[in-house]
């Protein structure tokens, strides 16, 4: 499967976002930072081995741009990719936009994660129809826009949907399959949803919205994830719970479930594993 994680304004948590769907599942996968603009992954994560470095330079997601230009196979991307936590590598996302000017064709970046034996959850950061990375969104099983909760981040939001559904329903002759999720504490977690799905209902047309999903406000959940810190204690982070629920609703999702449909079932499931945020 490969998820494509993105947002509109001030990438509010998709990088968060993509690395909590990584870590929170005992399913191998690839977490490629494939923001075109860049990204600051490999600093921001400790590599394992318990010395507190960050992750060696290279290879980032532009070393797989560039030998998925020549040939792809389904190891290609976990060949780029750094051990990080048990069943989870991560292909860091280069430094700055300038770095990225000389691959002018993200498609078969695509094609190399669309073909990955493992699952993989690529961070796309901030997109908009003309994005180079819209070939890995419209190649995803589904597309996760992150958002906040105020009235003006969803409405952005919408407003990108309308706009990014056709186009990446062009390319892949048939309308994405969107999951929002929404960055919120669990304690109004219920009410957010509700109030999202109401805003985001009229969007149905412009895609296959497949509910609402939504990660917890955790910051130290973040920080227990960017050490590397996923087991014991910190498998029952708000953070690291959502994610897993947000696991389940995408991997239903593929399967096309109707609008609305899991909206309660999450906040109910995360509920009654006692989880505060």
């Amino acid at each position: 499967m490969l998820i494509a994680v993105c947002c509109d304004r001030g990438a509010p948590g998709s990088t968060t976002t993509s690395l909590a769907l990584g870590v929170s599942t005992p399913e191998p996968t690839i977490v490629v930072e494939a923001d075109p603009y860049g990204g600051d992954l490999a600093l921001g994560c400790v590599a394992p081995g318990g010395h507190g470095e960050a992750f060696p330079p290279t290879p980032t997601v532009l070393t797989l741009a560039t030998e998925a230009r020549t040939s792809v196979t389904p190891g290609l991307a976990a060949s780029k990719a750094h051990e990080f936590t048990g069943s989870t590598r991560i292909v860091p996302g280069h430094f700055s936009a300038e770095q990225a000017a000389g691959v002018k064709n993200w498609a078969p970046l695509a094609e190399a994660l669309r073909a990955s034996a493992s699952r993989v959850v690529a961070d796309l950061g901030r997109i908009h129809s003309s994005s180079p990375s819209i070939p890995v969104a419209a190649a995803a099983d589904v597309v996760v826009m992150v958002t906040r909760p105020e009235v003006g981040a969803v409405m952005h939001l919408k407003d990108r949907l309308e706009r990014l559904a056709p186009v990446l329903a062009n390319i892949r002759n048939a309308p994405p399959i969107v999951v929002p999720v929404v960055v919120t504490p669990k304690r109004i977690a219920g009410s957010v949803l509700e109030h999202v799905g109401r805003m985001l209902a009229p969007s149905n047309a412009a895609g296959v919205i497949a509910g609402i999903g939504w990660i917890a406000l955790d910051p130290t959940g973040v920080e227990a994830i960017h050490a590397g810190q996923v087991g014991g204690k910190n498998e029952r982070t708000p953070l690291l719970r959502s994610a897993g629920v947000l696991n389940d609703q995408i991997n239903q999702a593929a399967g096309v479930g109707p609008y609305g449909a899991h909206e309660a079932a999450a906040v109910d499931a995360y509920a009654g594993q006692g989880g505060e945020a």
